[in-house]
């Protein structure tokens, strides 16, 4: 099933969207670097959003959060939606303490992009999913471009970094704060860290990688989730289709090169039938 925040793909990051926002974070961090990030954390977060397409609480960090789902039937796991559930405080609670319908799991705190997580030599780095619910954490690789390597590379050397650091001092919140201060700073009104996910997908299907390989960039466990960005694909599209309905021309023009006569050339190699009568008419005429 494709959620809500796939559907609306009306406004999204594009790489001149991307240009401005790296700029933009470049000059924010000169003069109102937050306490405990480091020179370089806010452009190299804007930079690693777009290129990988990872979800932002993949680049930074999340800590261990509680979920709760209500499978009541017909409801497709909105809270809201149920009879059952009333609002309490800034949250929505299910007024039924032993439902059926309510079930918790635990997302386990998990650590954003270390650089031990950096594979220099194939160009990969490790990212760990949302919804982390075994024991141990599990990684899926994405791939990334040299230019970014290369930053990122510059980036641990320049603040000394070992391998268990994180490559950006930040957590999802303060990510999250940034992403809307530079949001006003641009006037990008619709802009949000998922914003570039879908750019990063909508980018990378319209320079032509295949829908498989950008599943598992992007981690979906449902190809239908990825198809969705297939409609971004619309001058692909339409050359295959050209290719496959657009009507051939029946006859190739050519030019004799004793006479200078043109005429048309069937798929039969035979001439054309009023071109070799004009042929007969025009060598016959008196002159």
């Amino acid at each position: 099933m494709v959620s809500e925040a796939m559907k609306d793909l009306s406004t999204f990051v594009r790489y001149e969207d991307f240009i401005l926002l790296e700029s933009a974070a470049k000059d924010y961090e000169r003069c109102a670097i937050r306490k405990r990030s480091r020179l370089g954390d806010y452009s190299l977060l804007i930079r690693l959003l777009f290129f990988t397409g990872a979800r932002i609480s993949e680049v930074v960090g999340s800590n261990q959060r509680v979920f709760t789902q209500c499978l009541y039937p017909g409801f497709r796991k909105r809270k809201g939606n149920c009879p059952k559930w009333a609002l309490n405080r800034d949250d929505r609670i299910c007024i039924e303490s032993d439902c059926k319908y309510l079930k918790a799991y635990v997302q386990k705190r998990h650590h954003g992009i270390r650089v031990k997580d950096i594979v220099f030599k194939d160009r990969i780095i490790a990212v760990y999913g949302k919804n982390v619910k075994a024991d141990e954490l599990k990684a899926r690789t994405v791939i990334v471009d040299q230019e970014t390597l290369d930053v990122l590379k510059g980036h641990i050397e320049k603040h000394s970094l070992r391998q268990n650091d994180k490559v950006i001092n930040l957590n999802e919140n303060g990510a999250k704060v940034l992403i809307n201060t530079l949001r006003d700073m641009v006037d990008m009104p619709w802009l949000t860290a998922h914003k570039f996910r879908h750019g990063h997908a909508i980018y990378c299907i319209q320079h032509g990688m295949d829908i498989r390989t950008l599943q598992q960039q992007l981690g979906h466990s449902d190809l239908g989730t990825t198809a969705v960005y297939l409609q971004f694909a619309i001058s692909d599209r339409m050359k295959s289709y050209d290719k496959v309905f657009t009507k051939r021309a029946d006859t190739l023009k050519v030019q004799c090169p004793s006479c200078g006569f043109g005429f048309r050339l069937c798929h039969n190699n035979e001439l054309h039938l009023e071109d070799r009568l004009q042929s007969i008419f025009t060598n016959n005429r008196p002159g």
